[in-house]
């Protein structure tokens, strides 16, 4: 009989994830850790003053949340929701409202994020105008996926 794949949080490095000044995070991921390939399971760590990531929504991902401690922001659209230990949140996959986390608190916040792992996201960041399509492991402006998209239909019309 095999041993349970199982780590202790305290064993994990906090390991930062920074893009920019304002955009930075700590994340432990045990779920990787120990070769999870279908799940996700991290936990993040966000100072004061800081944002998890560039407001975003994903396709074929769903993402949950679990506020652990501290407060701060959800920013959801163009809302912002205030977010405190104990809050549970989901986006399901394709859900229409981009989000990120701000830390307007003046402790860590501390959050659990979970969910499903895909080979194939497409993840769209509307304040950049970006798209990140996974499966080619790409970033694309917007107006190239929509140009794409638009000459694929004109493709598949012409077949008809």
């Amino acid at each position: 009989m095999s041993e349970p794949r199982r780590i202790n949080l305290a064993e994990l490095p906090w390991t930062t994830f920074a893009t920019d000044e304002r955009t930075s995070v700590e994340i432990r991921d045990p779920a990787r850790k120990l070769g999870s390939s279908l799940a996700g399971f991290r936990v993040y760590r966000l100072a004061p003053g800081k944002r998890s990531t560039r407001l975003h929504r994903h396709h074929y991902q769903e993402e949950l949340f679990l506020i652990l401690s501290g407060s701060g922001t959800l920013r959801h659209g163009d809302r912002d929701v205030p977010v405190t230990a104990g809050d549970f949140i989901l986006y399901p996959a394709g859900d229409p409202a981009a989000h990120a986390f701000v830390n307007t608190g003046s402790a860590p916040l501390e959050y659990i994020v979970t969910g499903n792992r895909v080979s194939y996201e497409v993840c769209e960041y509307p304040e950049d105008g970006t798209v990140y399509v996974e499966a080619i492991g790409k970033t694309l402006r917007a107006e190239e996926v929509i140009e794409a998209r638009a000459e694929k239909e004109a493709w598949y019309k012409a077949g008809n």
